[in-house]
């Protein structure tokens, strides 16, 4: 039996060395080539901890994406363990979200599917989480604010552009860049390729983030997600000092927030134009309420919105 360090040394040795890889004399002549998304966990090194989640744990890490570079990166190491049509499923979504590239996106560089666990290798923002940084700078400017919101319409309008509904728009899934740059972050729910996405059950899910349609009828969407980016405003312009609706228990918040009467008030000294974009991302009917084109549009007037993916199934594969 022949035994090396790593697979991509065995299967080396097996072609080189004809070296049979089945009893009756079987030779491996030619290797299928490993697909450019799939990274090995032998190229991956994990350093310090930064986060846990439902979904898994975030570390610093090297990747040795080739032996002449090596990245810093984040790695996302998932809970428990996947079915093979779970792993199918999200490695064509990683494929997918491989392919984003714009600078309020973080980039997804690949999965390592191979072991358990799994892991999302993602580009290391090293501004870190958008949350702690508000709460540990109470007197950053309202300029400052308004631009972080700026940041995260203009990254929402690049992903519905490319259909994709993110399910958990929230500050704790917000990074920043080296330039202080706000990247939308944390695709652990998304949902690419859909309009209206159906969930029957709510376990788990951030419920004071939630649309009025998604917590009485089980439906996201992009204006799901516009509902869910007003509540980001929120925590913006409050510098996450609270949960939004902070004197309310969950199922007290669910009654207001389906009720369509309470929804949050922007605190006191928040620019005009983020509470006027506020109210309209809180508007109940989503016919109502504007597109993420529209939200960018009011927040940054003179502003182009991101081109769109015209063809979404070519893009995607």
């Amino acid at each position: 039996m022949c035994k090396k360090a790593t697979l991509t040394d065995l299967i080396n040795t097996h072609v080189n060395e004809k070296i049979p890889v089945m009893a009756d004399g079987t030779l491996l002549i030619k290797g299928v080539p490993r697909p450019e998304f799939y990274i090995l966990h032998e190229h991956l090194e994990l350093k310090k901890k930064l986060g846990s989640g439902a979904f898994g744990e975030v570390f610093v890490g090297s990747w040795k994406k080739s032996d002449a570079e090596t990245l810093d990166v984040a790695v996302k190491k998932l809970k428990g363990m996947m079915h093979k049509k779970e792993k199918n499923e999200f490695v064509k979504e990683a494929k997918l979200m491989r392919r984003f590239d714009h600078k309020n996106v973080v980039k997804v560089y690949g999965v390592a599917p191979q072991e358990e666990p799994m892991m999302i290798i993602l580009e290391f923002a090293s501004g870190g989480s958008l949350q702690s940084k508000l709460q540990n700078t109470p007197d950053i400017n309202n300029d400052r604010l308004l631009n972080y919101c700026k940041d995260g319409a203009r990254g929402m309008c690049y992903l519905a552009g490319r259909q994709v509904i993110h399910r958990d728009i929230a500050a704790r899934n917000c990074l920043l860049g080296k330039n202080d740059e706000l990247k939308i972050s944390d695709f652990g729910l998304s949902v690419a390729d859909r309009s209206l996405v159906k969930l029957d059950k709510l376990k788990n899910m951030p419920v004071k983030w939630l649309s009025p349609e998604t917590l009485s009828k089980g439906e996201f969407s992009q204006k799901s997600d516009v509902w869910s980016f007003g509540v980001l405003m929120w925590e913006i312009f409050t510098r996450c000092k609270t949960n939004p609706y902070p004197n309310d228990t969950n199922q007290e918040a669910r009654i207001k927030i389906i009720s369509g009467n309470h929804p949050l008030k922007a605190p006191e000294g928040t620019p005009v134009i983020a509470v006027k974009v506020m109210e309209l991302c809180f508007i109940k009917e989503t016919k109502d309420r504007p597109e993420f084109e529209g939200v960018l549009k009011l927040l940054s007037p003179s502003e182009k919105p991101p081109p769109k993916a015209d063809n979404f199934e070519t893009y995607a594969t």
